[in-house]
Order: C-alpha cells, then sequence, then structure tokens
C-alpha cells in the first residue's frame, strides 16, 4: 500500500476511498465522479449585464469588479471567487492593444484591396518596399517572461535616454532589409534611403515604395527626386494607418529580439547589437515571413 501511495503521491485517506470504490463498483466506479461546480452567485441575466459592463469598461483590478457587482446587484465576492467567474465567462487579465482614434477605415479596405490585388499580378521586375523609421531607447524594456514563482527576477537598467535614429525599407516579398543611421528622421535622410533603394535595385522596372504620411515625406526634395528617378514610385499609405505598413511588423520583432529584457552596459553595445540584427536578417526570415505574409485581414482585432 505504502508504494502505490507514494507511486500516486496521494495521502492514506485518499488511498483508502479508491480501494473501498473498487470492491464496491470495480474500474466502473472508479472512473465515476459525482462533482458539481460551485453554482455563480449571479443569475444568467447578472451576468450577461456584468458582461456587457466589461465590453464598455476596462476594469484595472479584481478588487473593481468586486466593487461594480456589490453595487449593481448587491452581492460579494471574494477575489479567487471573482476571477473563477471572470474565466468562465471567457475573460483572461491582458493588456489592451492600442489602435488610432480615428482612422478612415474605408481608406484603408480600399488600400488593402488595392495592394493586395497589384501584389498578386505585377511583373516579377517592379519591387515593393514600405518604408518607415524606429527610435529604439538605449534601455531595457521590460516584458513578460517565464520566471521561478516566489522569485524577483533582476533586470539592469539604464539611466541615460540616448537613442538610435533608424531609417529603413523592407522588401514586400523577399524580406530583405534596407537600414541607414541618421542624426535625424527627415527630409535628407528620407532622400538618402530612397538613394539607395534606387541604387539598390537598379535592375528593377519600377520601385515602388509605400510610406506614411510624415510631413518630410511630402518635401520637395523628396518629390523632386521621384520626379528625376524614372523607377521610384511613391504610394502613401491612408492617414493613421500604421497597422498597413509592413515594416511596422519587422520593428515589433526587431524589439523582441534585440531590446525586450536585454540589458547593453554601453551604446556602442546596444548600436552593435542593433546592427547585428539587421545584418543577419537572414536568421529571421521564417518568423519575418509570417509576419509579413498575414496580410491585412482583420488589423484591428
Amino acid at each position: 500500500m505504502k508504494q502505490v501511495k507514494d507511486a500516486l503521491l496521494i495521502d492514506d485517506e485518499t488511498l483508502r476511498s479508491y480501494v473501498e470504490k473498487y470492491r464496491s463498483g470495480g474500474v466502473k466506479k472508479l472512473l465515476e465522479t459525482n462533482y458539481q461546480g460551485r453554482l455563480s452567485h449571479l443569475n444568467k441575466s447578472q451576468c450577461e449585464q456584468l458582461k456587457e459592463e466589461l465590453e464598455r469598461k476596462i476594469y484595472l483590478t479584481t478588487y473593481a469588479v468586486i466593487e461594480f457587482i456589490k453595487e449593481a446587484f448587491e452581492v460579494q465576492y471574494s477575489p479567487s471567487g471573482m476571477r473563477d467567474l471572470l474565466h468562465r465567462l471567457g475573460y483572461e487579465f491582458k493588456k489592451p492593444k492600442l489602435v488610432p482614434g480615428n482612422p478612415d477605415v474605408e481608406a484603408q479596405e480600399t488600400f488593402a484591396e488595392q495592394y493586395e490585388a497589384f501584389m498578386s499580378t505585377k511583373p516579377v521586375d517592379i519591387e515593393v518596399l514600405f518604408l518607415d523609421a524606429v527610435h529604439p531607447e538605449h534601455n531595457t524594456m521590460a516584458a513578460y517572461g517565464w520566471i521561478k514563482r516566489g522569485q524577483k527576477r533582476p533586470l539592469p537598467t539604464n539611466s541615460g535616454r540616448q537613442r538610435l535614429n533608424l531609417h529603413g525599407a523592407v522588401n514586400a516579398e523577399t524580406m530583405e532589409m534596407t537600414v541607414i543611421e541618421s542624426n535625424t528622421i527627415n527630409k535628407e535622410s528620407t532622400v538618402q534611403l530612397l538613394s539607395m533603394l534606387d541604387k539598390k535595385y537598379e535592375s528593377a522596372k519600377q520601385i515602388v515604395v509605400i510610406l506614411d504620411n510624415a510631413r518630410y515625406h511630402y518635401s520637395k526634395e523628396v518629390k523632386q527626386l521621384e520626379e528625376e528617378s524614372p523607377r521610384l514610385k511613391l504610394v502613401y499609405l491612408p492617414p493613421y494607418s500604421p497597422e498597413l505598413n509592413l515594416i511596422e511588423r519587422v520593428w515589433k520583432s526587431f524589439k523582441k529580439q534585440v531590446l525586450y529584457n536585454k540589458y547593453y552596459k554601453n551604446v556602442c553595445e546596444f548600436r552593435k547589437a542593433a546592427i547585428n540584427f539587421f545584418s543577419n536578417i537572414d536568421q529571421h526570415a521564417r518568423a519575418l515571413k509570417s509576419l509579413l505574409d498575414g496580410g491585412f485581414e482583420n488589423i484591428y482585432t
């Protein structure tokens, strides 16, 4: 009996109850369970009202939901009971996703449809690139990760606010990156990057560059470069549409790989890690392909 108890990691009383069940009804009796989940303190109608409230407002704590239920229905919940109820209703504790407050949905849908139609029929000698900038700070970015329960995992931080100004473009099909570092992201850096793309893809019949509505993208210098180049064609995204710019997905992967939970004792190390990511972008090809091939369906879900 002791060997059985130790092997199953159960106590004497539990083992005795199993033996009694087997003696009275065999394996069938052992497999029976009479457990019934505890009924919710709220009825069906009240649960529906609670769900409507949770859709209307994001509560920051379990205690805040407890207070709402107490005031609305005169029902008292414990914190653990409240968490159980929220889980049963399909809710979990997580951050909301930030999206632009006033996007032109119709314009976004039109762009997505036109882009996907163009990409499915375009000749092979037309290159399509998405262009944008990112400004990573030389400071540790704490992110969720697996840490042993009951322990705190220290993560060094930097006191400075130095940052890199990276202006880049990603090829929508090959995922090839072209990145420059600049003191400031402005019309000069835009012209420099576009000129690099013009030379890099000199065998292409046309180079379509998709970019956002930053003021410097409309500068006289940028427009002049487009007019003088036989290949460059600039296409502007609808306003407030970062989710339509595929390079934003590359920046997200870059931050995850290089910034999250990573400490660099000086800017030199920080810059080296950033350059290494883009210089060895092929190492991240699988992850980037899944990000860039996702299309634009349900971009705000």
